[in-house]
């Protein structure tokens, strides 16, 4: 039930289904409306009661009509629609009933509680009413329908006249009751039916006509003609006789359900009859388009709080006005308030949808039809009691449900579409495992409406149609379908590309509606072609492309992949080396990092004689995510899969536009092959001075963002990494301060080293920085010279400040003094030369060593363990603030282990985002529990991208204004062009949120729905709890 008075009512709130309705004991013969069995006692009790029945019928214009004309002519008074009378409506559209319903008021109007729903009880006929039937749907015109003991009536005058006047009217006109015999005339039937008020019902001609095979049964049809010309003939001579016939014809007099052809012939046959006798044919139908939603809901509820109503056709609007641009276009006047309005707890969509489109399939019954399915629906949905159910939509017809999958696969003999929902749409409970939607549903969209099953049922349902133009539908008819308060736009749109991306039946050609189809579409076909690898070929290519994509190729690390001993990584000068271990046996777990026994013994020893390696600084790692193998794998067989089917003979048997995606997939394949290597080979281990002296190694996650930004090019992401943390420097970096490169080394306790020890420090020493080649410690040896900080010796040459430049080497003969050091040796200043004397310092002002200096290895914008940034050290946060920029998932464990093991609650979350996908979040975060959000949008905008237009705004507000304005920003980025958003969600938490499981669910929440693949700044304010 609704407790929230913001929200609209539900149809829980509202309505109340019929108990047969709500109990499923509702049996498929319960809408079976057989005539025939009606007059004989035998049918079902919901059709034979006349109480029962009519409480169930709606009584529409059309049957109102019908009874008034038909008591008027029985009952002898003035009848301004003749005698003649013809029911118009498809196939299961209501004939059959409006006849039951006839007979029932003319034969026990005592038994009716409720009669004067339909007619005035003074007007009827006050003599005893004879019904006569005939009934094509139970007609064996071979063999022979049994009727009073042996008698065996082949032809409709054969039933009538056993109906009319017993055995021995039958005897009148036995001659005439044969295949292919002439039919009684005029007179005949004339005396069959007497001065007695008479009422004929001829029911499903049409089915009659269909059954007539052979020559003789050719005759017996020919025979029809004739037969309706007399017995229009008789009926119109008699004052109190009517006939009643049904005819399934849609708009415009068009056959269009499966007995067409049929359907138009019987219509040709009265035609003619009226241009040749000159009579009449009313045509009534029983139930209009429009009155079709009213006669389901008298059938299926039992009350419907109408007064109500309002508030959910309000949230509809509330919901359609803001997504304009994403719905169909409504034309001058907007008639789908009234049509929900009018159809409540129906969804106009789903009416319209099962009257246009399912209704033209062979066995679907039209309203009878539409009952089965939608019985099975309310039954279903008052048993979950989904708690957004504002209206009854078309994705809530599941063909999970085992009862509504019998109604598709036999009643609709639709059983070729079966692969297709068990595949895409839905299993059963029966059945194992889950259909790719269902999959979404736990999977993607955990914890959140079942976004997945509500776009394949809506497809589904929407492909079942007879007529080829009919089938699927566009993106704007399904926005339209689906579109519900409580549900996010964004995440149906999501939903669609994850089908189009993985479903196996979904329509892939290049037409613009989504369908599903009975043949496989190229996703099965690849994927068939994925199963034909064995482990072993997918290993080896996968092994390949692994070492491709870490291949030098102008980048600064030596590649060893895939090493097993230590003597496979040389332990020298020449890296720096990259070991990228085997994703067999040496991953890592994301949630719980430890170093491989393999990684410490590469790292510890070289050679095969477990001597310890001393160049440990000229070394890196790079393991496999341990959850990310699989997908290694999977991508791996797709390429190899799209790659074979490009050869000739399997390439040309695909149909055009299969060709052309093959060409297209293989080229994104080559790319989602190379970004799964990437995005899984994300752990790196560096030397860096820490607590374990032992094992100085220090682990490193790469963000996703990172690892999918230059796909094919593993070592980027390695170098960003070793960059970031300020643990590498390239041939183009500023130099380190001398002083710092000094104290970091043993040259200042030495006072001299050879330049090549020097620079042998950094191979072997974790506390430093990797260098990449000799360049920057160059340049720090030449600003050292200039600033006095050291000296240069080689041979008999001598640099220092002040003399001239020359070219410096790094060699075990080039030695590198501290000045001080080359002052005591008296190595400095040089003989030759009187020495200069140092400029005063200014007053207040620092000089050699002792000047304060935030030059140091590899920082650029923050500063580094080991200290001596380039740039000054970011300010850090105040004391109750957290901050973390990267991964989503990632950076909010990070923030909930600090949160955990600072024993403070969080008061404010700030979460921003600077992209397209800035929106997914809003969903998420405006149902956080105990928080108070409020939105901010900065420098938003778009331009067409060729100057003739763009716009630009900024906002603050609530998440239900943003909403608002989102769908706004959505449609015009919808055009194309160049699109920017910043914008920043702000959670209040009141009180602050306190957590006792390490904040596991806190991080679950966040997470839903793919976020934790997304990249923002998380921001977390603390007090004490």
């Amino acid at each position: 039930m609704t407790t929230d008075p913001m929200r609209p009512p539900t149809i829980y709130d509202l309505c109340r289904p019929r108990q047969d309705v709500l109990a499923g004991q509702i049996r498929d013969e319960d809408f079976a409306a057989d005539l025939s069995q009606v007059l004989k006692g035998t049918a079902p009790e919901l059709y034979k009661n006349p109480a029962l029945f009519l409480a169930n019928t709606h009584p529409t214009r059309g049957l109102k009509d019908l009874i008034q004309a038909v008591v008027g002519r029985l009952s002898g008074a003035d009848n301004q629609l003749g005698s003649i009378l013809r029911l118009d409506t498809s196939y299961g559209g209501g004939k059959t009933h409006a006849l039951i319903g006839l007979n029932h008021i003319l034969t026990a109007p005592r038994q009716i509680p409720n009669l004067e729903e339909f007619v005035d009880p003074t007007a009827l006929p006050s003599q005893p009413v004879t019904v006569a039937v005939f009934d094509g749907e139970n007609a064996d015109p071979m063999n022979g329908r049994r009727m009073e003991g042996d008698i065996l009536a082949t032809t409709p005058w054969g039933e009538l006249a056993v109906q009319l006047a017993g055995r021995s009217g039958y005897g009148r006109i036995r001659n005439s009751d044969q295949l292919g015999a002439a039919p009684p005339g005029a007179e005949t039937l004339r005396e069959l039916m007497g001065e007695r008020p008479v009422l004929i019902l001829m029911d499903e001609l049409s089915i009659y006509l269909r059954k007539l095979k052979g020559p003789a049964a050719g005759q017996a049809a020919e025979q029809l003609t004739p037969f309706l010309t007399d017995l229009i003939k008789a009926v119109n001579s008699l004052p109190n006789a009517v006939l009643v016939f049904t005819l399934a014809l849609g708009r415009g007099g068009q056959a269009v359900d499966a007995y067409g052809e049929e359907n138009q012939r019987i219509d040709r046959i009265f035609a003619e009859l009226e241009s040749v006798t000159g009579r009449q044919v009313t045509a009534l139908t029983p139930t209009s388009e429009d009155e079709t939603v009213q006669v389901l809901c008298r059938r299926l509820f039992a009350s419907i709080d109408r007064s109500r109503v309002g508030e959910v056709v309000r949230a509809y609007q509330d919901l359609w006005r803001p997504h304009a641009e994403a719905l169909p276009p409504v034309g001058q006047v907007d008639e789908r308030a009234e049509a929900l309005r009018k159809g409540y707890p129906f969804h106009p969509e789903l009416i319209e949808t099962l009257m246009q489109k399912t209704s033209t399939l062979e066995n679907f019954q039209r309203v009878r039809g539409m009952l089965r399915l939608l019985a099975q629906t309310v039954a279903q949905l008052w048993r979950e009691q989904l708690g957004d159910a504002t209206a009854i939509h078309l994705h809530h017809v599941d063909p999970g449900n085992e009862r509504i999958r019998l109604e598709v696969a036999t009643k609709l003999g639709l059983q070729a579409f079966i692969p297709a929902i068990r595949a895409d749409v839905a299993r059963t409970s029966a059945e194992d495992g889950k259909a790719l939607a269902q999959q979404l549903d736990t999977g993607e969209f955990a914890g959140l409406a079942p976004y997945g099953s509500l776009v394949a049922r809506t497809v589904l349902l929407h492909s079942l149609a007879f007529n080829e133009p009919l089938k699927g539908l566009g993106r704007l008819e399904l926005n339209y379908s689906l579109y519900a308060p409580g549900l996010d736009p964004a995440f149906i749109d999501k939903a669609v590309r994850h089908l189009q991306e993985a479903s196996e039946y979904l329509d892939d050609s290049a037409t613009s509606k989504l369908r599903f189809l009975t043949e496989a579409n190229l996703n099965q076909m690849v994927r068939k072609r994925e199963g034909q690898f064995d482990l072993e070929t997918v290993r080896q290519e996968l092994n390949r492309h692994i070492g491709v994509i870490f291949a030098k190729a102008r980048r600064c690390f030596e590649p060893v992949v895939f090493p097993a001993s230590p003597a496979e990584i040389p332990d020298d000068t020449d890296g720096p080396y990259l070991a990228v271990l085997h994703w067999e046996g040496h991953t890592v777990a994301q949630d719980h990092v430890h170093l491989p026994e393999l990684v410490v013994r590469l790292f510890k020893e070289r050679g095969d004689n477990a001597n310890t390696r001393r160049n440990r600084n000229n070394l890196v790692f790079v393991c496999a995510d341990r959850l990310q193998v699989d997908d290694m794998l999977r991508k791996t067989r797709t390429f190899l899969a799209l790659g074979q089917m490009q050869q000739v003979d399997l390439f040309a048997s695909l149909q055009s536009h299969q060709q052309e995606q093959v060409k297209e997939r293989h080229g994104r394949a080559q790319q989602a092959f190379a970004l799964a290597v990437q995005q899984a080979y994300r752990h790196v281990f560096y030397p860096e001075r820490g607590p374990e002296p032992d094992v100085p190694l220090v682990h490193a996650a790469v963000t996703v963002t990172n690892a999918s930004s230059e796909p094919g090019v593993g070592q980027k992401q390695v170098e960003r990494v070793l960059r970031d943390a300020g643990e590498l420097m390239l041939a183009d970096d500023a130099p380190p301060a001398p002083n710092y490169m000094a104290d970091k080394t043993p040259l200042r306790r030495l006072g001299v080293m050879s330049s090549r020890d020097l620079r042998n420090e950094y191979y072997r020493d974790p506390a430093l920085p990797i260098l990449i080649g000799d360049e920057v410690l160059k340049k720090c040896l030449r600003m050292g010279l200039d600033d006095g900080v050291f000296v240069y010796k080689e041979g008999e040459r001598l640099e220092g400040r002040g003399l001239p430049p020359g070219t410096l080497n790094v060699s075990e003969d080039a030695k590198i003094y501290m000045v001080e050091k080359a002052e005591e040796l008296d190595i400095w200043p040089p003989r030759t030369a009187a020495p200069e004397p140092p400029p005063a310092a200014p007053p207040g002002s620092f000089t050699g060593a002792d000047a304060p200096t935030t030059q140091g290895l590899g920082l650029s914008a923050r500063t580094s363990s080991r200290g001596g940034g380039m740039a000054l050290p970011t300010t850090p946060p105040p004391p109750g603030m957290l901050e973390r920029t990267g991964n989503i998932k990632t950076i909010l464990t990070q923030l909930a282990q600090q949160v955990s093991s600072s024993s403070k609650g969080i008061r404010s979350l700030a979460w921003r985002m600077n992209s397209g996908d800035g929106f997914v979040p809003l969903a998420l975060l405006k149902a956080e529990p105990g928080a108070t959000v409020q939105v901010e949008m900065m420098e938003g905008g778009w331009s067409s991208g060729d100057g003739a237009a763009e716009w630009s705004f900024d906002f603050k507000g609530t998440p239900e204004e943003a909403v608002i304005l989102r769908s706004f920003i959505e449609g015009q980025w919808r055009r194309g062009g160049e699109r920017s958003l910043d914008i920043t969600y702000k959670l209040t938490y009141d009180p602050p949120l306190t957590w006792t499981d390490q904040g596991e669910d806190w991080i679950r929440r966040l997470t839903r729905a793919g976020l934790g693949a997304q990249t923002a700044t998380v921001g977390l304010e603390l007090n004490a709890p």
